[in-house]
């Protein structure tokens, strides 16, 4: 994977407020803003990978179109017979 050059039109009270950002933490704006980029790249795929995991292990739960079952005879509530 290669690096590419980015060029971006921002508006200058947002540049100012870039340098800042990136002043406080010792670091370029160029390299602030790819850290953003970066963190919100993770952000986005993390969340992805929290919803595919929910979706694959979602279990029904009682509600309106969906009654509870029956509790299973290993659980404690169940009725003893």
């Amino acid at each position: 994977m290669g690096t590419y050059v980015l060029s971006l039109r921002i508006d200058g009270e947002l540049l100012d407020r870039l340098r800042d950002h990136a002043a406080k933490r010792d670091m370029a704006v160029q390299d602030y803003v790819l850290q953003l980029l970066q963190r919100n790249d993770f952000d986005e795929r993390f969340r992805a990978t929290t919803e595919a995991t929910a979706r694959l292990t979602h279990w029904p739960t009682p509600g309106p179109g969906n009654p509870p079952t029956a509790p299973h005879p290993w659980h404690l509530d169940a009725p003893h017979k």
